[in-house]
């Protein structure tokens, strides 16, 4: 076996390595990515900004006492390894298809939609779907989040969010992540898409949120061409209670899949009686992959 000196680090030239760390032999894993990132907020929450990573740290060098905490319930609404769709309904076809996530995954032809929720959707909930576009030259693949199912099948219905890719703006054969932001008070949504990196398809854009707060919401899948998806999951937004995180602290945090997943607010000093929470603050971290 080759070994290298641990401590001369211009002889490390793998992500994980074994070493001879003062006569003592190491094995060891290195960062294989990270980057910094700052986040600015004031007495109001703020997310830290898009980043993936399984784990972060931020830094508290403010002078103000900073809450953080979650904020969503991650929910995994079909992860389809059952091959049980009896919630699916629509006039086309799901079946047992390649895994893309977990165990299985699940191939819809024509046009499939389930329920997603019946609680109340707060602001800034999430629904994400992990889907393989149609090995075919030419496709069309519409997801939609709509209000209740019965909009669903009604011609012209506008849902309250949608994503409509095609063979001109996506590769075929490939596999990516949508991402609908939902703000029900406003009606208003925002999509990302994910292959290799996050793409911000859709800002601000206008849907039709009905008068039920979401609570018969359902998930729709409409493609010409057999498409697989899995897992369907609701990011449900949620007023945790946050952590305190006080002046010149430092805390790591881990993720499931990007640091966006927390949020902070300025909650003042003990010297202004915390009053000055409506001062600008920014943070600093890193996060590695």
């Amino acid at each position: 076996m080759n070994t290298v000196n641990y401590n001369d680090k211009g002889a490390i030239i793998d992500s994980t390595y074994v070493g001879v760390d003062n006569n003592k032999l190491v094995v060891t894993d290195r960062t294989s990515d990270f980057g910094t990132f700052a986040v600015t907020t004031q007495d109001s929450y703020t997310a830290i900004p898009y980043h993936k990573a399984k784990s972060f740290r931020i830094n508290n060098l403010t002078g103000k006492v900073v809450g953080i905490r979650m904020r969503h319930k991650r929910i995994v609404v079909d992860n389809l390894d059952d091959l049980i769709y009896t919630e699916w309904s629509g006039s086309g076809t799901i079946e047992k298809g390649e895994v893309l996530e977990g165990v299985r995954g699940a191939v819809v032809n024509g046009l499939k939609y389930r329920p997603l929720t019946t609680e109340v959707m707060n602001d800034n909930s999430e629904v994400e779907l992990t889907f393989k576009t149609p090995n075919e030259d030419e496709y069309t693949v519409k997801i939609g989040v709509w209000d209740n199912a019965t909009r669903v099948t009604t011609p012209s219905a506008t849902p309250s969010a949608v994503l409509e890719v095609t063979n001109s703006n996506t590769n075929s054969n490939s596999e990516y992540r949508v991402i609908f932001r939902l703000r029900p008070s406003s009606s208003q949504y925002d999509v990302f898409l994910e292959s290799a990196t996050r793409e911000s398809l859709t800002l601000a854009a206008t849907g039709e949120f009905g008068t039920n707060s979401m609570r018969d919401s359902v998930v729709s899948v409409e493609s010409d061409k057999a498409v697989t998806i899995d897992p369907l999951v609701y990011q449900q937004k949620v007023n945790f209670s946050h952590e305190l995180m006080h002046n010149s602290s430092s805390y790591s945090y881990p993720c499931y899949d990007n640091i966006s997943e927390y949020e902070v607010i300025n909650l003042g000093s003990d010297a202004m009686n915390y009053s000055d929470n409506t001062e600008s603050i920014s943070l600093t971290g890193f996060y590695g992959s």
